[in-house]
């Protein structure tokens, strides 16, 4: 099974890059967006094999690769449907959004419908409650790491308290939640009155 791909990018467009490794073998590699030629990268790989096929999906993290996988154990789930759940939303999007089984979010993705959303809350609910793992901030990494316990209740309250002030407002879960999950990232709130004041001046 290939793990994991480093090499220059040979060709790439919306949905594929080949990237050429030092031994001189290229991987065709699904990935999120187009990636500049002639440039060297990177990528956790989820390797799936089908009778009549084999796919490579591109990751930028490890932690994005395993959350894939996990919702590939979802019934109704499958690659294209998982992947584009994970490029489009983000895995700290996805998580909120099935634990405050907010389907509207997961429907935003593509591919996803009703039915399949309310069965990812179904199926990776208590899964979710139960991660005790710190997934990788890409916009810094010196914060990132495993949270306690403690510390996934408070952003859990501040996101839901939050989010009911916001839906109050008229705003929706979609547009509001990245915006949660950055100000909680970069740890500047402690009160939800403070993180819809941020959000508020954003918004208008």
């Amino acid at each position: 099974m290939i793990g994991y791909v480093s090499g220059t990018v040979v060709y790439s467009d919306s949905q594929k890059s080949v990237i050429l490794t030092a031994s001189g073998v290229g991987y065709e590699v699904h990935t999120s967006t187009p990636m500049v030629p002639n440039r060297d990268i990177a990528l956790f790989i989820s390797h799936i094999i089908r009778e009549q096929s084999q796919d490579l999906y591109g990751f930028e993290t490890a932690d994005d690769k395993k959350f894939f996988e996990m919702l590939l154990d979802v019934n109704g789930i499958g690659p294209k449907s998982a992947f584009g759940l994970v490029t489009h939303l983000g895995v700290q999007q996805i998580i909120s959004a099935i634990t405050f089984e907010n389907v509207d979010v997961l429907k935003s993705a593509p591919g996803v419908g009703k039915k399949s959303a309310e069965q990812i809350v179904l199926s990776l609910k208590d899964k979710v409650t139960k991660l005790e793992m710190g997934f990788a901030v890409k916009e810094n990494p010196i914060k990132s790491g495993v949270k306690t316990k403690s510390e996934n209740i408070v952003d859990a309250f501040l996101v839901k308290e939050t989010l009911a002030a916001c839906q109050g407002l008229g705003f929706k879960d979609q547009d509001v939640l990245p915006m949660i999950q950055r100000h909680l990232q970069e740890g500047l709130v402690q009160k939800p009155e403070e993180l819809v004041k941020l959000i508020l001046k954003e918004l208008r």
